[in-house]
């Protein structure tokens, strides 16, 4: 698979959302997970790297896509196809609202002074500004 585009960031007033586009390419080598940019370089993630929270937030990521397009009514039809409590979903989906600059870092494996999957899940401010002391 190519990568194409590159990163972008849209806003739409008129509905209050930001839209940021990162174009990665996620790829498992020895039962390692790497990053390949879009210029080619690949990222090896450190071992110390949360790939739980990797994974976490890429699936956040294809299940917003599926909300937004319409795939499913709600998030209780989305987990029912999925197999997860709703309340899960909820809380995974909730990882597409961490800043643009943390979800980078998470991605790039650079999450060392971020919170584990498990505490990000039970909740952090929705406030931007609060957090980037993660």
């Amino acid at each position: 698979m190519n990568i194409t585009g590159k990163r972008q960031t849209r806003f739409y007033p008129d509905q209050n959302i930001l839209e940021v586009n990162i174009p990665i390419q996620l790829l498992r080598r020895g039962g390692r997970t790497h990053i390949k940019t879009p210029d080619g370089q690949i990222l090896n993630t450190s071992p110390t790297s949360d790939t739980a929270l990797m994974r976490a937030l890429a699936q956040a990521h294809i299940w917003l896509q599926k909300l937004e397009e319409g795939e499913f009514e709600n998030v209780k039809a989305l987990a029912r196809n999925y197999g997860q409590n709703e309340s899960y979903v909820s809380r995974v989906l909730r990882l597409t609202s961490l800043p643009p600059s943390i979800q980078e870092s998470i991605l790039c494996g650079n999450e060392t002074n971020l919170l584990s999957l498990s505490e990000l899940l039970d909740g952090v401010s929705p406030l931007w500004k609060d957090q980037q002391i993660l």
